[in-house]
């Protein structure tokens, strides 16, 4: 029995008319996203561009999802003109609407060429395109460079033929089906990373723009999991000093599997009811922990349970944003520094930046270091932890596209241990398959299968089945997708790769974390002391003073001696990611500098003459209370 209707409670189309002037939110996003297509891709807009606007308009509007993209346009609007970017989560990238109304910076078309006046642009086509459309004389010397890229922002520089300047490079090769489905009518979940400096601001503009009384936070419930209800019926067995089988005990523990333990809300989830209902029409609300001082008041249900009757907007908080406000900061306090004032104007095709993910001499540091390692991605947000610089040691990517398969493999499941890091390597009956042509992230295995000639419906039902991780619990349907895929002729050690997944991750998400993080990457080869600055004032949350102002012995000391260590507790693991970076710091000459009554702040790390002043939170024992206090 259904509580409520299977019925989407969207936001009414005049809903801005009285507040932002705007009277009907379709007609006012139709307009957004055809005049922002026009000044990119020309008047008239590019043929393929139209199509897919086309597309994906028709699905968002008939589906009544065009008020949770104007209200995520209207939120990084305002965090943008506030100083702070916003990354995108989830597959939002995959919609080229989200794109043109600035919600997303991914850009999910065939990677191609634009001219920044509108005047001409260029995409990537297959050899089977190339067959049967032709290829314009003007457009051949880009069609043929535009073969050997999966990303954009990994092209050579060109110019226009028609006004002779630089044209811009983007286009990641990402399906909208990604995002609402193959039919187009899923339930849109905008994810957006924001500052954790400005998320609260982020909570309250959605109150200001839709009324208080008609914003919730999202209510979680946690349950009973399988191995905590285990121990539960073993430690009250042991309570009565009752001895049970194994079986038994998993026979009473699979009856209080799932029962609710307690409550909670998303991190960043907000639930939006339209005004001409009210939020009982769908749940109870509750203060969080019944603390009758919150301002926000948390759905009662579980929101999995009404996700298909309101909408929900996921602003989360996050690193990155908060480091590249940092350096912007200071980016703008000194302008004849940096060739940019802008921090979406960073270059993301810098070939020196990609030199980072293939060793370390472009920092300076040419001396082999087994403490260290020979990969200069630590600190770089995705590609510092031991596992992914694990994975650039065995493949040394040097593209975006690279960096953003990396980015898919590390959060995926059995995507690259016992699967394509064995095909990488040459340890299975495949023999050595390139990197490039791996799978990273699930809109690969649409993409693929559809430039094989496919059906897309059919490339995109088994690539639904993989990225769940079906074909290992459903062997049987899997043998139809094989065969399926065989007839597609596509390569058994594909095939293989496919069926040992269990998760994968979207690839707008991956190029989402890229882009951040080759911003970042900028700083670590231009301006490091800046970087190193950034990090541990905006990132590290342990540190060492003592141990990090002996400077580079002591640093590499006391790394081996954790690193002997078993069950390091979570303190000691985030010294470590501390004290990494610090030695990297000090191999390239710079210094850390004593805590000093005059010169120090609470938390940031001042930047001196060829070194960094530590802050007085560094000192073990010193609260960030007490270190603002004597600040």
């Amino acid at each position: 029995v259904r509580a409520f209707p299977k019925e989407l409670y969207s936001i009414k189309d005049d809903a801005f008319k009285d507040t932002l002037g705007i009277p009907s939110i379709k007609v006012h996003v139709e307009k957004m996203v055809y005049d922002e297509a026009k000044r990119l891709y020309g008047d008239p807009i590019h043929p393929y561009v139209l199509a897919r606007v086309n597309r994906e308009l028709n699905n968002i509007i008939e589906n009544q999802f065009a008020p949770i993209y104007f209200i995520s346009h209207l939120l990084v609007k305002k965090s943008l003109e506030d100083g702070y970017l916003v990354g995108s989560r989830g597959s939002v990238g995959s919609s080229l609407v989200a794109t043109l109304m600035n919600i997303t910076e991914v850009n999910p078309l065939r990677p191609h060429y634009r001219c920044k006046k509108g005047e001409y642009a260029v995409f990537k086509l297959t050899d089977e395109e190339i067959y049967e459309q032709g290829v314009d004389k003007i457009d051949e010397p880009f069609i043929e460079v535009l073969k050997h890229v999966k990303s954009g922002y990994d092209l050579p520089n060109m110019n226009c033929p028609h006004c002779g300047e630089p044209m811009h490079k983007d286009g990641h090769d990402i399906p909208f089906e990604t995002f609402l489905g193959f039919d187009g009518d899923k339930i849109p979940d905008i994810d957006l990373n924001f500052s954790g400096d400005y998320q609260a601001k982020a909570h309250e503009y959605v109150r200001e723009l839709l009324g208080e009384e008609y914003t919730f936070r999202a209510g979680t419930i946690q349950t009973v999991a399988e191995r905590n209800a285990y121990g539960y019926v073993k430690g009250y067995l042991e309570y009565l000093g009752k001895d049970a089988r194994s079986a038994y005990i998993e026979r009473l523990a699979k009856g209080i599997e799932g029962v609710k333990r307690s409550t909670g809300q998303h991190p960043g989830g907000i639930v939006v009811v339209p005004k001409d209902k009210s939020i009982f029409d769908v749940t109870p609300i509750q203060y969080p922990a019944d603390d009758t001082t919150s301002s926000w008041k948390t759905t009662h249900f579980d929101y999995h349970a009404f996700e298909d009757n309101l909408l929900k907007l996921d602003i989360l908080g996050h690193d990155d944003p908060t480091m590249i406000k940092f350096l912007m900061d200071y980016v703008k306090e000194h302008p004849d520094e940096f060739p940019f004032d802008n921090a979406q104007d960073i270059p993301l095709d810098d070939p020196k930046v990609y030199r980072l993910f293939q060793d370390t001499t472009i920092i300076g540091i040419k001396d082999k270091d087994d403490v260290y390692g020979d990969i200069a991605s630590l600190a770089i947000p995705e590609f510092g932890t031991p596992f992914t610089r694990q994975m650039l040691q065995q493949t040394r990517p040097n593209t975006f596209a690279g960096l953003v398969k990396i980015s898919g493999l590390s959060h995926g499941t059995d995507v690259w241990l016992k699967n394509s890091q064995e095909l990488v390597l040459g340890t299975t009956q495949f023999g050595k398959i390139p990197f490039d042509d791996i799978i990273g992230c699930r809109d690969d295995i649409m993409v693929e299968l559809s430039n094989r000639g496919m059906s897309e419906s059919k490339a995109f039902e088994i690539m639904e089945f993989v990225r769940r991780g079906r074909p290992s619990s459903n062997p049987k349907k899997w043998v139809e997708y094989e065969n399926d895929m065989r007839a597609s002729n596509i390569p058994d050690w594909y095939i293989w790769s496919a069926s040992q997944i269990k998760y994968m991750f979207p690839k707008a998400h991956a190029a989402a974390y890229v882009i951040m993080a080759m911003r970042i990457a900028w700083f670590k080869v231009y301006s490091p002391l800046l970087f190193y600055s950034s990090f541990f004032s905006k990132r590290a949350v342990q540190f060492e003073h003592d141990v990090m102002v002996m400077g580079t012995n002591a640093i590499r000391n006391r790394i081996i001696a954790l690193r002997k260590e078993n069950n390091l507790t979570a303190k000691d693991q985030d010294v470590l990611v501390t004290l990494l970076v610090a030695l990297e710091m000090t191999k390239r000459g710079f210094k850390f500098l004593p805590v000093h009554i005059k010169k120090s702040q609470a938390v940031e790390f001042v930047m001196e003459k060829n070194g960094l002043r530590m802050p007085f939170v560094s000192i073990d024992g010193l609260g960030l209370k007490a270190a603002l206090e004597i600040v």
